[in-house]
């Protein structure tokens, strides 16, 4: 799989990293010195680094997906779908014609994502707990649980732009923002080698290179058991280590218990196949603001986490869907 690289500030020294965690756990365990400038704070770029490496690490879209930081409220992003075709050779020292190209600007809005993990006073004051690590981990599995159902299913006005909120496109391209899909013929299940195989082949050829595959679990447990049809072999291949992905027709295989099921009462669309790097980009902010709350969840003590991220698909061919549908 592609790996996926973000740029990011420069690390602060080692002793102004340690002075920050240092003020830090004492805001969290309500020392008088670092609370005296109120009850909210800006964590420090070394906890804001590792809530966000930590949270890529277990949300499948965000692992997969391109991410870039900025400082402002939106990102632009300029898509050419032709820009592959955007090169070329030299002929008399003069370039060949101009291929057609079609550019658009889109832009991403940022969204406010919030968390709100509690703690109670005997477990702030127990000196055998590290509270700053209990309360960083706490962040990151609230947060990244609400980042990726918002990839996967957000409505782009108040959270990102899921990918699963596009409509789908079965035969010919007519509309732009459309993804492609193949249809199984009847709702809540995959029984065909052919229906992925055409899922695959919908899938442009330049984005083969670090395709995946994307599947909620019970949709993985009944493509375990299909066959190819003409060898008898079954097309799903189990890891050979810890770390390396199961694959699916040589492509490794995703699981993420966001997507949606297989239902034999409503159509549904449980797997996903593409290069989700090309296709979906995700902007957010790497600040985290932190309040701090000790009256309003009595007896629990609150904090308030904060962080603005927005994210959308910018390349709609880059991504092929398997709708469970007649």
């Amino acid at each position: 799989m592609q790996n996926n690289i973000t740029e990011k500030r420069p690390a602060t020294s080692t002793d102004e990293a340690y002075t920050d965690l240092k003020k830090f756990i004492g805001f969290l365990k309500g020392d008088p010195e670092e609370s005296k400038n109120g009850d909210k704070i800006t964590v420090p770029y070394s906890v804001s680094e590792y809530i966000g490496e930590k949270i890529k690490s277990i949300s499948p879209i965000k692992m997969l997906a391109r991410v870039t930081y900025t400082d402002f409220e939106k990102l632009d992003v300029v898509m050419d779908r032709a820009d592959f075709k955007q090169s070329g050779w030299i002929i008399d020292n003069k370039p060949a014609d101009d291929q057609e190209s079609n550019i658009c600007k889109k832009s991403i809005e940022l969204h406010e994502l919030f968390a709100r993990p509690k703690v109670t006073q005997r477990l702030m004051d127990d000196k055998a707990i590290r509270i700053e690590d209990f309360i960083k981990e706490k962040i990151v599995s609230q947060m990244a649980y609400a980042e990726n159902r918002a990839f996967l299913f957000g409505d782009g006005i108040s959270q990102p732009k899921g990918i699963l909120k596009y409509d789908l496109y079965y035969e010919e391209k007519t509309e732009e923002n459309k993804i492609a899909a193949v249809k199984t013929g009847e709702k809540g299940k995959i029984t065909e080698y052919d229906q992925l195989v055409k899922v695959m082949e919908k899938l442009p050829s330049e984005y083969l290179c670090n395709a995946v595959w994307i599947m909620s679990r019970n949709a993985a447990s009944t493509i375990r058991q299909l066959r190819d049809g003409t060898t008898n072999r079954f097309i799903w291949q189990n890891s050979i280590a810890h770390g390396i992905p199961n694959t699916l027709l040589g492509y490794p295989v995703i699981i993420c218990d966001d997507m949606p099921k297989l239902s034999e009462k409503d159509p549904t669309t449980p797997v996903l196949f593409g290069n989700f790097y090309e296709a979906y980009q995700i902007a957010e902010r790497q600040d985290i603001s932190l309040l701090k709350d000790p009256y309003n969840s009595k007896p629990f003590i609150e904090f308030y986490a904060t962080k603005r991220i927005g994210g959308d698909v910018v390349n709609f061919d880059a991504i092929v869907a398997l709708r469970c549908e007649e």
